[in-house]
């Protein structure tokens, strides 16, 4: 089994179509097919299934992907294991980070920033979607590791890496937030405006499953799945945002915002990192990995 026919394989199942596969490659289009059906006739088994806009995977096609991914992984590590050794700062390759987009405006700008000064020759792609979608993208080899802030959670088949546990805390402009020895209960939540993330996302679940033990069901005035807008919003009084500590904390700071008092249990969170246990951690993800963990624990 040869590893062209196994990267044409793998291209074509990512972009459904033998004719992009061909001109992301390099090929012919005749030149794909025929390697299609050369790993196809080697594996005794059908790969890809033809539809009206191109080509999907079969069960069999699924299921030599999940290992094909390992297999070119595995050979670029063999690779990288007898190539001369460099210096870090001449790292070389691409690394793919998925995150939602909340957590990656939040956390990623002053570490991909650090990184880049860093490893110059290197090169980072950043993928924002829901944490499904992203995972679905890891397993199929797109992603090489997710970075999210959510309550801790384990997904089969992955390494989970928790960089730090984090609060949430409820922050508006001076002017909404009562006087600061005041502590609101769940009832004098009710009465306040709020910007919040969208219903059902993360931590506002969770913020809404506690006022719901209250009888209690707030509507907010604004949703939104950018933190930093929410933390926009809120200084500029639009309303009370439920945000990570970490988003809010330089204007905490600087006392644009102000900190929200009560005694209802906002939901703890956790910075965490997920990767699929076969990956095999490139010179270039370990280097980012390295100066992540640098960043949220200085940032504690």
């Amino acid at each position: 089994m040869e590893l062209r026919v196994v990267e044409t394989f793998l291209k074509v199942a990512e972009v459904g179509s033998f004719s992009h596969a061909a001109v992301k490659l390099g090929y012919s289009q005749s030149a794909v097919t025929m390697q299609i059906k050369q790993l196809e006739a080697e594996l005794g088994a059908a790969l890809f299934e033809r539809v009206p806009r191109g080509v999907i995977l079969t069960d069999a096609g699924r299921t030599f992907a999940f290992h094909a991914h390992i297999l070119m992984e595995a050979a670029s590590a063999a690779a990288a294991a007898v190539s001369p050794a460099s210096d870090e700062g001449d790292l070389t390759g691409t690394l793919r980070i998925g995150s939602v987009e909340s957590t990656a405006t939040s956390l990623l700008p002053p570490v991909l920033a650090a990184f880049a000064r860093e490893h110059p020759a290197a090169q980072v792609v950043v993928v924002t979607s829901a944490l499904e979608e992203l995972a679905d993208k890891c397993r199929r080899g797109e992603l090489d590791l997710i970075l999210t802030f959510e309550q801790p959670i384990t997904l089969p088949g992955f390494t989970r890496e928790t960089l730090r546990d984090e609060a949430v805390v409820l922050a508006a402009a001076p002017g909404l937030v009562p006087e600061a020895d005041t502590t609101l209960d769940p009832e004098g939540l009710a009465h306040l405006p709020f910007v919040l993330t969208e219903r059902g996302e993360s931590y506002r679940h969770d913020f809404d499953r506690a006022l719901a033990e209250h009888d209690i069901v707030v509507t907010p005035t604004i949703e939104t799945g950018s933190t930093e807008m929410l933390v926009r919003l809120a200084a500029d009084g639009a309303g009370v945002a439920l945000v990570p500590r970490f988003s809010a904390s330089a204007a905490l700071e600087t006392g644009s915002l102000a900190q929200l008092r009560t005694t209802l249990e906002l939901p703890r969170m956790a910075i965490q990192v997920l990767y699929r246990d076969q990956k095999w951690v490139t010179p270039v993800m370990e280097a980012f990995m390295r100066l992540l963990r640098s960043a949220i624990a200085q940032n504690a």
